[in-house]
């Protein structure tokens, strides 16, 4: 096995990266070159890749390290499986008698178990035969292809709907695609191959690992909603920084709690890089512009972050601050009340909204928030004394 961040060229194709040493040729294979080799079922035994045969199915197993590996491996099979005599489909070969006996190859073909991921319209194709329309599993090496699709094409119109976000307020999918419009590796994007997909273990999360126009890493992070792969995250580089973005997180929120601001500037330049589209990364930096006192700039880059992740909570919450502070009422209404609408529990953020209505003469939406503030806890400070302030 050959680690899967070298970047060693496979010996056959002399194109995709080598991501396993095959011990029938002594050399380095990426995973196509490795199907294409492997589905004549002569690999040795002690290859970890060589396919597996259960009893109730006439298809091997193909060991995958990822989802496309697995398709691609299977359709390969099939090409040859097909053409071969049979003596399940009475010596003749699938093909031939799909050709003379539709409906007899097809209840052989039923009585087979098959993966999840087979492709059964793909065989039904290969036989001729009008295939039976199910419900296909969802992959999240789908949802990557298609984003980066779109990356390609210049259409960065269509990205947010592949993501988790799903906000209705004004300007927020706009601005989602100016910032990926930005980033450096995209605007370079012309090809991309995928490497290697891990899923957590509820199989509710997964990494996508890629190599982009056959040298550079980039991996996506994604959740399962519903029936759905839906983009949280995209990194530039192996899954490794995924698992160390909370150090940097830790770094820059300490420099400043400091008020270091160079450092942390430092910091988040550099952590850009890395994570161009993270919403923390830009929720920091707008804070570093409030300690720099350009609250033009921490507005755009808190408003950033919401575009980025919508359901990120802090740059609601300091956006609502800021307006207040500028007596921009309507503004930080509008913030205020979103956040609620994500954090229902969130009792500053409904006692702010309280009192940006009170700011724009809404005496009765304010008293009626503070009063269902108090239902839930009858020990909130803020809202029993504006109550009464304002009762």
């Amino acid at each position: 096995m050959l680690s899967l961040s070298r970047k060693d060229r496979c010996k056959s194709c002399h194109t995709e990266r080598a991501l396993r040493m095959c011990p029938r040729t002594q050399k380095g294979f990426c995973w196509k070159c490795c199907n294409e080799l492997r589905v004549d079922l002569k690999c040795p035994q002690d290859c970890p890749y060589k396919p597996r045969f259960d009893a109730e199915s006439p298809f091997p197993a193909f060991k995958a390290d990822n989802n496309r590996e697995a398709t691609q491996a299977i359709k390969n099979f099939i090409g040859l499986w097909i053409n071969k005599e049979n003596p399940a489909f009475n010596n003749y070969s699938p093909k031939q008698m799909a050709e003379t006996d539709k409906n007899h190859t097809l209840e052989i073909l039923s009585s087979y178990q098959y993966p999840g991921n087979f492709p059964v319209e793909y065989l039904m194709q290969k036989l001729g035969i009008e295939p039976e329309i199910r419900d296909m599993p969802a992959y999240a090496e789908d949802t990557v292809s298609e984003y980066l699709d779109h990356i390609i094409a210049l259409d960065f119109s269509q990205l947010r709907k592949l993501t988790t976000n799903d906000s209705p307020l004004p300007d927020l999918a706009e601005r989602y695609g100016e910032i990926i419009s930005k980033i450096s590796a995209y605007q370079k994007l012309k090809k991309y191959s995928f490497i290697h997909t891990g899923l957590s273990e509820d199989a509710t999360q997964a990494i996508v690992f890629i190599e982009v126009n056959l040298r550079d890493e980039m991996c996506f992070v994604l959740r399962r909603h519903d029936k759905q792969w839906l983009i949280r995250q995209c990194i530039m580089g192996n899954p490794a920084l995924y698992f160390k973005q909370n150090e940097v997180f830790q770094r820059i929120a300490g420099y400043l709690a400091e008020a270091k601001a160079q450092s942390a500037y430092a910091e988040i330049l550099e952590a850009l890089r890395s994570y161009p589209d993270c919403a923390d990364i830009y929720y920091y930096r707008a804070l570093y512009w409030l300690l720099a006192k350009d609250t033009n700039k921490a507005k755009l880059d808190f408003f950033s972050s919401i575009a980025l992740d919508n359901s990120f909570a802090p740059p609601y919450m300091n956006l609502g601050m800021v307006n207040l502070n500028e007596k921009n009422y309507p503004e930080a209404e509008l913030w205020f009340a979103a956040l609620c609408r994500i954090d229902p529990d969130n009792k500053d953020a409904a006692n702010n909204l309280g009192i940006a209505f009170i700011a724009q003469g809404k005496k009765e939406d304010a008293r009626k928030i503070w009063r269902e503030i108090l239902n839930k806890d009858p020990n909130y400070e803020m809202a029993r004394k504006n109550l009464e302030l304002y009762g």
